[in-house]
């Protein structure tokens, strides 16, 4: 068991690299204004935690392990069941199923979010025409704000953190009609974070099992191509609107696909 405490300093690591400065995470009156009472913890800073965590478990603890990673590919499904809040204590801890933790509240044991990884024979996306990319100047500039924390991380958390770096800033997004007719032109995912109350709620990562390996900046990293697969939308703003969000990733020859689904709320005031 490891025990996790979160603080504004956590929130603006995470911030700073990913773009993600959701006022739920920052501001306590615009909380309160919105109808909520607490700050809360980034989903994805949290995750990086269990999926360090999973990753450990998945390698190691059984006798199966060699023959695990011997998949093409691993696929990470995450529930974010409740929200984690800022300056509280929680407890990360491993389940029965190898590659498979949780996040507990430590006072009520609450079950906040699941996290599981589990070998996977193929990756059933073909991009032919890959429409983005990230330079290598840029990759670079996105290792050195890359937070460092206490845990070694993964090859593919990194280029999991990519993703949804990319996903923030680009606003391809948000010229898909579903999405765009809610937000202003030439609007990128930061602006929805910034209008409405936003909470994470699944997410599955499919990734190249070679990435399952520690990882260390480089010095010279390569290139790395993105494309962004069409969003599905569900639901309304009044009673909350479900957007599940695609990105594909290569990066020397290795895909990392990332779903990520999140919930919209209108404010209440």
């Amino acid at each position: 068991m490891i025990t996790l405490h979160y603080t504004l300093a956590d929130a603006a690591g995470w911030a700073k690299f990913s773009g993600d400065y959701n006022p739920i995470h920052f501001d306590l009156k615009w909380v309160q204004a919105a109808g909520g009472e607490q700050l809360s913890v980034h989903g994805m800073r949290a995750l990086l935690d269990a999926k360090q965590f999973a990753s450990e478990r998945f390698l190691h603890r059984s006798q199966d392990a060699q023959q695990r990673t011997k998949s093409a590919f691993i696929k990470c499904v995450v529930r974010l069941r409740n929200p984690l809040w800022n300056d509280k204590f929680y407890d990360l801890v491993a389940r029965n199923k190898a590659g498979s933790v949780a996040i507990l509240s430590t006072e009520e044991q609450q079950n906040c979010l699941t996290c599981q990884l589990s070998p996977l024979d193929s990756l059933n996306i073909n991009v032919m025409d890959w429409e983005g990319s990230i330079s290598s100047a840029d990759m670079a500039k996105l290792q050195l704000s890359f937070p460092l924390y206490p845990m070694e991380m993964y090859e593919w958390q990194f280029m999991d953190a990519i993703l949804f770096q990319y996903l923030i800033h680009d606003n391809s997004l948000l010229k898909q009609k579903d999405i765009s007719k809610w937000l202003p032109e030439g609007a990128t995912l930061k602006d929805i974070f910034s209008r409405y109350p936003i909470v994470q709620t699944h997410q599955e990562v499919i990734f190249d099992s070679d990435l399952l390996k520690k990882w260390s900046p480089m010095s010279k990293p390569n290139s790395m191509k993105i494309q962004i697969l069409p969003a599905l939308v569900m639901g309304d703003l009044a009673s909350g609107l479900l957007i599940s969000i695609n990105i594909v990733g290569s990066y020397e020859n290795k895909l990392i696909s990332n779903s990520i689904t999140l919930k919209v709320n209108a404010l209440n005031r």
